[in-house]
């Protein structure tokens, strides 16, 4: 049984229009400054620690632990922790920026699945959501929201009406 309770919501809200995660991002070179890093060139893989700073493009995380590592195929896989973990990247077509923040979350390159977990929230413009896990499929551009079954756990959302255009 899961550990996690959906509560099935697609978040149309943070979908809304045609502005999505800048998909130029994804191949730009990833750039990581920390106050320690191990890295296995074998393995392909590194931890890196305190006051780490993960830039790609236009995508920033900020963490006290991070973990990557790419496989044959050239996916990359991103596990962090903090206190908080702070994401924010730019949108396509526009001004707009993604926030985020959670104690923990997990990238899978290979599926496009980034999860937010305990004490999760994305804020794009004045749209909010906060819970206990956050799963966002990037090649669907869909968000999921979950809280924990035991406890009061719940999904907050916050949709900001659009003005609509003076005439």
């Amino acid at each position: 049984m899961s550990r996690f309770v959906p509560v099935k919501i697609v978040l149309l809200m943070l979908l809304a229009g045609s502005a999505y995660a800048e998909k130029a991002d994804r191949e730009k070179k990833i750039n990581i400054e920390a106050a320690n890093c191990v890295m296995n060139q074998k393995t392909q893989a590194s931890v890196c620690t305190k006051n780490v700073v993960l830039t790609q493009g236009t995508l920033s995380i900020r963490a006290d632990k991070l973990t990557v590592r790419q496989d044959e195929a050239g996916n990359q896989f991103v596990a962090g922790n903090g206190s908080p973990v702070r994401f924010r990247q730019k949108m396509d077509g526009g001004n707009d920026w993604v926030d985020a923040e959670a104690q923990r979350f997990d990238y899978d390159g290979h599926t496009g699945i980034l999860k937010l977990m305990d004490k999760a929230w994305v804020k794009r413009g004045e749209d909010q959501i906060y819970s206990d896990l956050i799963t966002y499929d990037l090649n669907n551009e869909a968000y999921q929201a979950q809280s924990k079954p035991e406890g009061n756990g719940r999904v907050n959302i916050v949709i900001t009406p659009k003005k609509a255009p003076a005439p």
